[in-house]
């Protein structure tokens, strides 16, 4: 499955670099793409994605599942000339928002190599938008509106409320993918224990059957006379 999702992301970079050399790519849509993935013990999952200048990043990651370890890993971002823009050393979870300096793929992986036996699953949100989208959409809207003056001041209050409402509306939106992450993780944790508690107690179930069998064994021993367990214990 996780390969799966692997060839879908390099068929949309390919995708996106075809778009990186069209003329019309500054008024593309923003990206967008949530995943989770599972980065194997002692390896590095990375991805990449074709950025023009002056595009916002941004990037929210966490580790919701650690196996029996510890619940962090290591994330580094690189621009395509490949110099490290974000390094960061055992984070449960980061979120970061930067432009972009360069045209070109960028660099962006999951580091597992402090893990020697534990597979961590990460989650992680990209978003990519034009630095000035919603300004120029803005601004050739209040062209179209400045025709009319009393639409265009209802038109002002109405786009602020709008505004707040999704901003709102975004906030809501990582809030609940965060829960939902913590959930998950806590779900893992919750599996894990109840799975150790069953083992263990099946370990002391069989411990206690053993020894109650070697004390009856040790204690009719001690009665029969003509018995091995008798001759072994004389012998001492």
């Amino acid at each position: 499955m996780f390969r799966i999702a692997r060839v879908i992301w390099l068929l949309q970079l390919l995708l996106q670099l075809l778009l990186l050399l069209d003329p019309k790519f500054s008024n593309a849509e923003p990206h967008n793409k949530q995943l989770t993935i599972f980065a194997e013990a002692g390896r590095q999952e990375c991805f990449y994605q074709p950025i023009a200048t002056t595009e916002n990043i941004k990037i929210d990651y966490q580790v919701i599942h650690g196996g029996l370890g510890e619940t962090h890993i290591n994330f580094n971002l690189m621009d395509p000339s490949r110099r490290l823009l974000i390094n960061e050393i055992k984070r449960e979870m980061g979120k970061h928002s930067m432009q972009a300096n360069e045209t070109g793929s960028y660099k962006f992986c999951f580091d597992n190599t402090i893990s020697t036996f534990n597979q961590k699953i990460v989650s992680f949100t990209l978003e990519v938008a034009p630095a000035d989208r919603e300004e120029r959409e803005l601004r050739d809207l209040r062209q179209e509106m400045l025709t009319d003056y009393h639409f265009d001041v209802a038109y002002t209050g109405i786009d602020s409320y709008m505004g707040k409402i999704h901003v709102n509306l975004m906030r809501s939106r990582q809030t609940q993918d965060f829960i939902r992450a913590s959930e998950a993780r806590d779900r893992n944790v919750s599996e894990s224990t109840y799975s150790m508690v069953n083992k263990w107690s099946w370990a002391q179930f069989l411990s206690m059957i053993f020894v109650g069998f070697l004390q009856v064994l040790m204690v009719r021993s001690i009665f029969n006379t003509t018995g091995r367990f008798y001759t072994f214990w004389k012998s001492f």
